[in-house]
C-alpha cells in the first residue's frame, strides 16, 4: 500500500495544481480590476508618458486583458487600448478626458515584473501599434 501513494500522492497534486489554479508556474487570466493589475498599469502608463516624445499624455481608455504568472516575483501582461489626452505633459493638476475616436486610439502590450515585498517594479516592456 506504502508505493500505491507513492504513485499516486504525484498525480493527485498534479490535478488539484492544474484544477485550482492552472499550471503552476504558467500564466493565467486576471480580471481587470484586480488591485494589483490595476497598480502596475498605473505604473506602466506613468512609464509610457515619461518615455513618449509626445506633449500630450496618453491615458487608458478601455483594458482588453490581463495575465499573471508568479516568478521570483510576479509578471502582469496587460493589453490597453491608449488615446491621447487634450493634457500637455506640464499641467497634469488638471482631469484630462480622451478623445473617444477610435482611429485616435492605439494599443499597447505592457510587461510589468513586480516583488512587492521589496517594493519594486519594472516595466520589462511595452509594445504599441
Amino acid at each position: 500500500i506504502n508505493m500505491l501513494w507513492k504513485a499516486v500522492l504525484p498525480v493527485l497534486a498534479a490535478v488539484l495544481a492544474v484544477g485550482l489554479g492552472g499550471i503552476v508556474g504558467g500564466f493565467q487570466d486576471i480580471d481587470v480590476n484586480d488591485r494589483g493589475a490595476r497598480n502596475m498599469l498605473n505604473f506602466a502608463v506613468v512609464q509610457h508618458n515619461l518615455r513618449s516624445n509626445d506633449a500630450f499624455l496618453s491615458q487608458v481608455a478601455e483594458v482588453v486583458s490581463v495575465r499573471k504568472q508568479v516568478v521570483a516575483g510576479i509578471k502582469y501582461i496587460i493589453t490597453a487600448r491608449m488615446g491621447k489626452s487634450e493634457c500637455r505633459k506640464n499641467n497634469v493638476d488638471q482631469e484630462c478626458p480622451i478623445s473617444q475616436d477610435p482611429v485616435k486610439l492605439y494599443q499597447c502590450k505592457f510587461t510589468v515584473w513586480s516583488r512587492p515585498w521589496m517594493r519594486e517594479i519594472q516595466l520589462l516592456s511595452q509594445e504599441c501599434e
